[in-house]
């Protein structure tokens, strides 16, 4: 068996309701916390209601709703500073992977100095990585799809490069991760749907990836399973409120599984596309799944049989190479029942682009690419399996 570590730095409480406790987890770390919430959560009884739990016990809050999907730099940069003029003893996320992301990188830089964008992996660049924690951080997740409670990235965006780019560390893992099913019974049919999608992604890419180990193929294959059995009864049914906390716990194993392996080829062409046409990040990593899969095989085979197996039970009688053969469309078909039929072409990018689109992802994304299980060439290859994905 290969050699592996596995290490879970952050307290993961998994709970119906759990989330009116939040106020007695963050008694721990202080009595005055920067609350970075979606936007749309503005107003809503869950900020009240959190916000209350926070006066009963003293805790001051100083609110922050200035998060967007593909969070800038410049936007978390505000926030750290926020964070110092206030005098911040923690931070509190309740959101999507935007707004944990952000909180992450906010609770890192407050402490560190700097910028966030100073953070962020870049090759060939000066990049800071520290090797001490930030601010305490805890999290709330609202969607089930980024699993950013359980990693230790923070993906974050510069429009005026057109990159988007992760910070990479251990130091940004949360505190407490708070994950409350009862949350997520709101949230629409297609977010609900593109951020399963996303976490289907993640645990896949994790699962082929050369850095795979027995640790990350077990949590990934679960999180498929979990996926394969729910994810169309949250789509159809939000209300269902065991489906969305099976959905919940697929979405923090795949997270755990990246965390292990990192992503591979599909992350690296739909983290640029996002930044590029600030499309959401399960539809751009869905619209190239397919395909790379397809231009992946027959490298890898056995694993992806068995998620052929797991999304597809009829499929079990067939060999391994008939079962890897029929992946792409199977996951296609499970996409397309979830209202996901994405291309790159339909956020926006133009056949004349992809040259260019491929330059960024070949020299921002190498780290994800390397993950890969077929290795790519060049930059030429890079852009060949995007102009399947148009």
């Amino acid at each position: 068996m290969k050699d592996f570590q596995a290490s879970l730095p952050v307290k993961l409480d998994f709970e119906v309701g759990g989330v009116l406790r939040i106020a007695e987890k963050v008694v721990p770390y202080g009595n005055k916390v920067l609350l970075m919430v979606d936007p749309f959560l503005e107003g809503s009884s869950l900020v009240a209601k959190v916000l209350a739990s926070f006066a009963e016990r003293d805790i001051e809050a100083v609110e922050f709703y200035d998060i967007v999907p593909n969070p800038r730099h410049t936007t978390i940069d505000r926030a750290v500073t926020l964070v110092r003029d206030n005098g911040c003893q923690a931070v509190v996320a309740i959101g999507g992977g935007s707004a944990i992301d952000s909180a992450k990188a906010v609770a890192l830089v407050a402490v560190h100095g700097g910028s966030c964008w100073d953070y962020t992996e870049r090759l060939g660049e000066a990049v800071t990585r520290p090797t001490t924690r930030g601010l305490p951080l805890l999290v709330v997740p609202t969607t089930s799809g980024t699993g950013s409670e359980a990693t230790p990235f923070a993906v974050i965006n510069n429009p005026e490069l057109g990159l988007k780019c992760a910070i990479v560390n251990p130091s940004i893992y949360p505190d407490v991760a708070l994950i409350d099913p009862q949350i997520l019974v709101s949230k629409p049919a297609r977010l609900t749907a593109l951020t399963a999608a996303d976490a289907f992604c993640h645990a896949l890419e994790a699962f082929i990836s050369i850095h795979s180990t027995p640790w990350v193929e077990m949590v990934a294959l679960e999180a498929i399973r979990l996926f394969a059995d729910n994810a169309l009864r949250c789509v159809e049914h939000g209300d269902d409120l065991e489906a969305r906390a099976r959905m919940a716990l697929a979405s923090t194993l795949a997270g755990m599984a990246i965390a292990g392996a990192g992503v591979t080829v599909s992350h690296a062409l739909g983290q640029p596309l996002g930044a590029m046409t600030d499309a959401p990040h399960g539809g751009t990593v869905a619209a190239s799944t397919a395909q790379v899969i397809r231009w992946t095989l027959p490298v890898a085979q056995d694993k992806f049989a068995r998620v052929a197996a797991i999304l597809d039970p009829a499929t079990q009688a067939l060999s391994v190479a008939e079962r890897a053969a029929r992946l792409p469309d199977i996951v296609s078909t499970h996409f397309a029942r979830l209202g996901i039929r994405d291309t790159f072409g339909s956020y926006g990018l133009k056949p004349e682009q992809v040259d260019a689109f491929a330059k960024v992802v070949w020299t921002s994304f190498n780290q994800d690419l390397a993950c890969h299980p077929k290795p790519i060439r060049d930059q030429q290859e890079v852009a060949e399996i995007v102009r399947q994905c148009l």
